[in-house]
């Protein structure tokens, strides 16, 4: 990993510490201030996934959850993509914070 991008999962890490209020969003529990983390991915890194939606949607940060550095924890933020009116809920908010961006 180059460093930008070590600093910019830090920097998405401690957001997220401080928007989930240190809950892990996987089981509910206190997140300990040096335990380690994962930033889980709420839609699947799968390919069709990211050729469906691009990979800007898949890795922005709104489909990102800070969790545990365990796979239960991580497992448990995904949505399943046949929960289609979740993935379509949260694929339109971050189409518009993207096309905000854009102006």
């Amino acid at each position: 990993m180059s460093y930008d991008l070590d600093l910019k999962i830090m920097e998405m890490k401690e957001k997220k510490y401080y928007e989930q209020g240190a809950i892990c969003a996987g089981c509910g529990k206190l997140i300990g201030r040096n335990e380690p983390t994962h930033l889980s991915h709420v839609l699947p890194q799968r390919k069709w996934v990211k050729q469906l939606y691009g990979e800007e949607v898949v890795y922005h940060e709104l489909a990102m959850k800070l969790t545990h550095a365990d796979q239960t924890c991580n497992a448990a933020v995904q949505i399943s993509p046949n929960k289609t009116q979740l993935v379509n809920e949260l694929v339109e908010k971050i189409r518009s914070e993207l096309d905000e961006k854009d102006y």
